[in-house]
């Protein structure tokens, strides 16, 4: 019993983990976007575009790596049938 709370617990960690790691990452390009508009400059966008490209791309590499996409129809069942 203790190893399936252990289990449940460690899986439940990489979940919020990666979840903040991309609300985290999300915040961090807002800031950038919010610094190139107070003075715009090629040299500020290219900054912020390497920095979205290079946390943005492994999370989502990593997001697919471990298939956890959800399909944004799933498949739906007539009434009255069996799943």
């Amino acid at each position: 019993m203790e190893q399936k709370v252990a289990a449940l617990l460690s899986m439940a960690l990489g979940v919020i983990t990666d979840r903040l790691l991309t609300i985290a990452a999300l915040a961090m390009t807002f800031a950038l976007a919010t610094w190139i508009m107070n003075d715009p400059s090629w040299v500020r966008f290219s900054v912020f575009a390497f920095f979205s490209a290079s946390v943005f791309l492994p999370i989502l590499f990593k997001e697919r790596k471990n298939d956890k996409a959800v399909p944004v129809n799933p498949p739906r069942q007539a009434y009255g049938e069996e799943p």
